[in-house]
């Protein structure tokens, strides 16, 4: 991706394939407020071998000190200087170039950018996740503590060490849609069987996938899930129709499991890893647990209940 940092706070900033600079905020990626500096003042664009820049401004763009020929486009290099005002808020350092890439960039402007894995990308680590990025049907998605929603280009991505700044770039996206949405999986194809201790202590969770079983072991996050599969089970068991089966709010979930929401979010995330890591790659990311406004379910699978206090 291409990095531009700003001579005068040291900030960096990442481009998208086109991208302005200006004082106009409606048309201009980058906003700069130095009155000599025009509504558009110059432009930045990958032409699929190489990021070049052309200057659209009546005061001049420079680079590397030599004025830019108005309307031309002309090739950067790492380590030039591209100055669009007399000011060093104007001034800013080619840093990279490499092809643009969807990616969360840190909201200060300061550190690394995080690259984005369509299947799934959790934050602000796998150890404590918080939410989750991911690409699906042709769209990247945020997961949350309160739903699933589109991301859109420049939308923020906040959890509770630290924000990044959602940058889309439009070559990754049709990629990623011809190699991860063409192979969604097929819930009809994965199974779930769930062995509960009599005591409820102790919930093993085996995956049946492609005629095949994997044993995923013992986890505190699988007891999540046989308690979302119960909560199913009980409403098509009482005839509730399969479109409104097994949602239940997330506060009483975690007053069912006895934790915070904040918990059963992370434990929902862990138990979604787990399996995720466990199907074939061309599989895609199947929805084990699905989310509307504060309610969750667990996914449209098949599954089996085996042992515990409250048998089916």
């Amino acid at each position: 991706m291409a990095l531009f940092r700003n001579k005068r706070d040291g900030r960096s900033i990442v481009l998208r394939p086109v991208h302005a600079f200006g004082r106009r905020p409606s048309a201009c990626q980058t906003v700069l407020k130095a009155p000599d500096v025009s509504q558009v003042h110059a432009l930045v664009r990958w032409n699929s071998l190489a990021w070049e820049i052309v200057d659209q401004s009546r005061n001049g763009t420079t680079l590397d000190g030599v004025r830019l020929p108005n309307g031309r486009w002309t090739a950067l290099s790492v380590g030039a200087e591209v100055r669009m005002g007399l000011g060093d808020e104007s001034a800013w350092i080619v840093q990279d170039l490499t092809p643009p890439v969807t990616c969360l960039f840190p909201g200060q402007g300061h550190g690394l950018p995080v690259a984005l894995n369509p299947r799934e990308t959790l934050l602000p680590d796998a150890q404590q996740p918080e939410v989750n990025v991911y690409f699906h049907e042709g769209r990247w998605m945020l997961e949350h503590i309160d739903g699933i929603e589109h991301l859109n280009d420049g939308a923020m991505v906040s959890t509770s060490r630290g924000a990044w700044e959602f940058v889309l770039c439009d070559d990754l996206e049709s990629t990623s849609e011809n190699a991860v949405a063409s192979s969604a999986p097929k819930t009809a194809d994965v199974a779930l069987h769930f062995d509960v201790s009599q005591d409820e202590e102790h919930t093993s969770l085996s995956l049946l996938a492609d005629g095949k079983s994997v044993s995923l072991g013992e986890r505190i996050h699988h007891y999540t899930l046989v308690t979302l599969a119960r909560v199913r089970q009980q409403d098509a068991q009482r005839g509730v129709p399969p479109q409104s089966q097994g949602w239940i709010g997330l506060d009483d979930l975690s007053r069912m499991l006895g934790v915070e929401p904040s918990y059963v979010n992370i434990q929902i995330f862990r138990a979604k890893h787990q399996i995720l890591n466990a199907l074939p790659a061309s599989l895609g990311e199947p929805p084990l647990v699905e989310r509307r406004r504060g309610n969750v379910r667990l996914g449209d699978y098949p599954f089996e209940i085996r042992g515990g206090a409250h048998p089916m």
